[in-house]
């Protein structure tokens, strides 16, 4: 093939790259609209959309101080704010989370597009595309929005000094990232580590860079009292509280992997990037040969890559919760470790594979998520159905829900004939004692104060209620064992996918 031939092939391949990534979004964006609102809610969410329902925002606010859910005023802004479109509520109220999920994909494109080829651009998006995190794309909460606000940061800083504006773009999303999510103020030290490695490289302080620090811990701050109070209500017996081998069971979720496959697979890219991170350090940010990234650059992709070693270890000395789903900025560590890792390749043939292997896998799950597309969207579900028929045969007595999780789900989708003899029990003491912990009973009983849930309080629940009809199974359920351990009278009347339905008698 001739030179002016290979020029018009690269120059093709230039304008094909972008235009690929391009439609990867926009296949994302639609498909996941569609799943959006064709998904009821679960817990969490419905924890969002009840919160996010009040008006004025005082009482969100009011709602957050008490220790109602431990998300920030800042998230529930954003929910309000979509809210207002006239559209399906599970759509609205997903909508920043697809937000941020989207500015992930385009971030990490020109985060890498920035130092290497456009098809490690391309492969940064397809890894995040194919990774579990595209799931919290439709989850009404904030840690889709809290990565897409980093990811947006990481972009900014990395052209700090060559843009205008850079600086106080790179303020307002590291703020809009801290107003996201209570621990993201621990994301603050992967910037921190960054900005030292470019201290060090180019021997010059960047003013600007640390004061944006500095200004992005003030929606900690001002929320810090409403978490305070929301550590002292549930500490005691939080559902997952942190332990250090969270960081390895982390790992193994993100990458979809065996957790020894992924322990192999951290250490290699954490071997290759973090080697260099340390070495800008001790030789005055010395940059690496072939590297494509800079030694800073590189130092922020490594912290971003061990920020749920950070997260889990701090966490669990201060004893607080954590679940896999925090450590979620450690997406932005692990796809763009691994353009590094395989540095190498992106200007050769190897790279075409790479691509090609990639897009067929993202293939593979459009043309799934087709064949679910046009299935008719599911009705409400046949349990609440079934458990409306069920009632009907026993007029008069309540219709109780032993999962708190489980009952917050009834109340939104039950039949409105069932909704008023709907009731949650009541007892920390005994789900502390008989399950994994007590924080949906005293989630549920703060949230009753602000929403239509009927909750009763266990001693009093059983000298009014000799008779009622039980609705079993379902986490954090804790009234299961209790009833059978009180020597309650339970006759089956139904069963259905893994709950139970109970006359129950004492």
């Amino acid at each position: 093939m001739t030179a002016p031939a290979d020029s018009r092939c690269a120059a093709l391949a230039r304008r094909c790259v972008p235009l690929l990534a391009l439609l990867v979004m926009l296949w994302d964006a639609a498909s996941l609209l569609l799943r959006a609102s064709r998904s009821f809610f679960w817990y969490d969410e419905l924890m969002t959309f009840h919160l996010s329902s009040l008006h004025p925002f005082a009482a969100i606010w009011k709602a957050l101080q008490l220790g109602v859910d431990g998300m920030p005023a800042g998230y529930y802004l954003f929910v309000q704010w979509a809210r207002q479109l006239p559209a399906d509520p599970h759509v609205t109220l997903r909508l920043p989370s697809l937000l941020g999920y989207l500015l992930t994909l385009a971030c990490v494109y020109w985060f890498a597009r920035k130092r290497l080829p456009a098809a490690a651009g391309l492969a940064a998006v397809l890894l995040v595309s194919l990774s579990p995190f595209r799931e919290f794309a439709v989850e009404g909460r904030s840690y889709a929005l809290l990565v897409g606000c980093l990811a947006v940061a990481a972009v900014c800083w990395q052209e700090l000094g060559e843009r205008r504006m850079m600086t106080p773009l790179f303020g307002l999303f590291l703020t809009l990232a801290v107003a996201c999510h209570p621990l993201a103020i621990v994301t603050l030290s992967c910037f921190v580590m960054a900005e030292l490695a470019w201290s060090l490289s180019s021997r010059r302080v960047r003013w600007g860079a640390w004061c944006a620090c500095a200004v992005a811990t003030a929606p900690f701050w001002l929320g810090l009292p409403g978490l305070l109070h929301y550590r002292v209500a549930f500490a005691g017996h939080f559902w997952s509280r942190s332990k250090l081998t969270f960081i390895l069971s982390t790992y193994a979720d993100y990458l979809v992997l065996d957790p020894t496959a992924a322990l192999v697979l951290l250490a290699v890219i954490g071997i290759a990037v973090g080697g260099v991170a340390v070495g800008c350090f001790s030789r005055r940010g010395a940059a690496p040969a072939g590297a494509g990234f800079t030694s800073p650059e590189i130092v922020l992709i490594a912290s971003f890559l061990f920020y749920p070693v950070l997260l889990v270890s701090l966490t669990t000395l201060l004893g607080a919760g954590y679940t896999s789903r925090y450590g979620w900025p450690g997406i932005l560590g692990l796809s763009l470790g691994l353009l590094y890792l395989l540095r190498g390749i992106w200007a050769g043939p190897v790279a075409a594979q790479l691509i090609a292997a990639l897009l067929l896998a993202f293939a593979v799950r459009c043309g799934r998520e087709l064949q679910a597309a046009v299935k008719p969207a599911p009705p409400m579900e046949a349990r609440w159905l079934h458990l409306t028929q069920l009632s009907r045969g026993e007029p008069g007595i309540p219709v109780v829900i032993g999962s708190g999780m489980t009952f917050v789900e009834a109340v939104k989708y039950a039949p409105a004939e069932l909704r008023p003899r709907l009731l949650e029990v009541i007892g920390p003491a005994e789900a502390a004692r008989l399950t994994v912990g007590d924080t949906v009973d005293r989630t549920n009983l703060l949230l009753s104060g602000y929403t239509p849930l009927r909750v009763e309080e266990r001693a009093s629940f059983e000298a009014a209620h000799p008779r009622f009809l039980f609705y079993s199974g379902g986490g954090s359920d804790w009234m299961t064992p209790y009833l059978l351990e009180r020597k309650y009278s339970m006759r089956l009347l139904a069963k259905d996918a893994g709950f139970l339905v109970y006359l129950a008698e004492r």
